[in-house]
């Protein structure tokens, strides 16, 4: 495949134009002017042919550099370095192609690598879907020697990236750090209580709490810093329906559940709590066991990584029976599920009413922005003001099943996607430090 370059275009259009003279002065110089475009056209094809045959000993040669395990919904560097190994400078244009589950900017552009020299340019990728990706081939075009043709190339993609749900161990602060404080540290040792850590003595913290020997070791007044033992039971319900293929921003609805899930599931287990996760549409898809530590966290992780939307009605009754068999004490159950479900509101509040008996409920769902927003746009077609009362509607049924919810006593959380996570996990949070489970 070639381009013809501007100057090919010039070239071409400088015969063609001695060819229509030549049509014209053919009355004073029969036979000779009519053809005089032919050595000028002859010359150009052979400059073409000269180039495709200096094109052999010219090689370009790609790189890329990439992480091999990245995020779902964070964005991600790769490094690429074009390489020329020709006996003199080449203009190049290139375009990366990537997959769909990658999203980057596909745009056009262009360099100028010197004789054994090398270029290096840095792309930032968003990964939309989880499990193993390439980073997709790149095209590649080569100026001719003599700057007539654009020669095509392609350089395979070689290098993969493996999407995994996201982390939160760059994001949370540890545990202590999170705990230190007066509520904590100035309130001496007594049953229900646990020790922490260490950290270094302050202007009004009881002798009670002075750890002497520590102290005696670090030559410094050193204090026990004690939390409340308290183990929780933590169920985690993640909705893989019809609705949760919807898109809210680039990820899909349950790729943000997902990611909201694999942070929550992490936190719980640095605090030592049982954690255990049920992925369910019309039925339960996979489950994890109760149970702690890291096992349980790459259980959980696991299936997160196979999760997957499916073409059916979500049914929440199912996963509640379920999780309702798994939970041996009285749990925290988050559900994270589209509000506008296909589930029947009978069958949704039966679910919500079995699980919230026992247990403490948190319904978690994402806002959709844009709907909210349809609803005070200004109209600029005559369709707008029957979407802005579809949307206005569809808000207030939203708004009418979280207050029915809400007066079961289940706690529900609605944010952007961008907010949810951080939402879910301070509610989280508070209730730990309240015991209010």
């Amino acid at each position: 495949m070639i381009t013809i370059s501007d100057r090919g275009y010039w070239i071409t259009a400088v015969i063609v134009v001695i060819g229509v003279i030549g049509q014209w002065l053919d009355a004073s110089l029969p036979g000779l002017m009519s053809r005089l475009w032919i050595l000028p056209a002859a010359c150009l094809i052979a400059a073409v042919f000269a180039e495709r045959a200096a094109l052999s000993a010219m090689r370009i040669d790609v790189a890329r550099e990439a992480p091999t395990k990245v995020y779902l919904g964070e964005r991600f560097d790769v490094e690429m370095c074009l390489s020329n190994h020709a006996r003199r400078a080449v203009h190049i244009q290139y375009q990366p192609s990537y997959p769909d589950q990658l999203s980057a900017d596909c745009g056009i552009s262009r360099c100028r690598i010197a004789r054994s020299g090398s270029v290096s340019t840095r792309h930032e990728l968003l990964p939309l879907q989880l499990g193993e990706t390439s980073l997709g081939d790149i095209h590649i075009k080569v100026l001719g020697f003599l700057g007539l043709v654009w020669w095509y190339r392609r350089a395979d993609g070689t290098t993969t990236v493996r999407v995994v749900p996201r982390s939160g161990s760059a994001n949370l602060r540890s545990i202590g750090e999170q705990l230190v404080g007066a509520r904590y540290s100035r309130r001496p040792a007594q049953g229900g209580m646990e020790f922490l850590l260490h950290r270094g003595y302050q202007h009004g913290d009881p002798l009670q709490i002075v750890d002497w020997k520590a102290s005696a070791r670090s030559e410094d007044l050193v204090v026990r810093v004690m939390t409340r033992e308290q183990r929780l039971e933590l169920m985690l319900l993640l909705d893989c329906g019809r609705t949760s293929q919807l898109r809210a921003g680039k990820l899909s609805r349950l790729h943000h559940n997902v990611n909201i899930v694999a942070r929550l599931a992490e936190l719980a287990v640095q605090h030592g709590d049982r954690v255990a996760c049920v992925t369910y549409a019309n039925r339960p898809l996979a489950t994890t066991p109760l149970s702690s530590g890291s096992n349980s966290l790459r259980k959980i992780r696991a299936i997160l990584q196979d999760a997957r939307s499916v073409a059916t009605e979500s049914n929440l009754l199912a996963a509640a029976l379920q999780a309702r068999k798994m939970m041996t004490h009285r749990a925290l159950v988050v559900v994270l599920t589209d509000l506008s479900t296909g589930d029947s509101a009978a069958q949704f509040g039966q679910a919500v009413r079995l699980l919230s008996h026992k247990h403490r409920v948190i319904v978690a769902s994402i806002e959709d922005v844009e709907i909210e927003a349809l609803r005070w746009r200004e109209a600029s077609h005559w369709l707008d003001p029957y979407r802005s009362f579809a949307a206005a509607e569809f808000s207030r049924e939203r708004k009418l099943t979280v207050l029915k919810l809400k007066q079961r006593g289940v706690s529900v959380i609605t944010a952007a996607p961008e907010e949810l996570d951080q939402r879910v996990m301070a509610y989280y949070r508070e209730l730990r430090q309240r015991i209010a489970v």
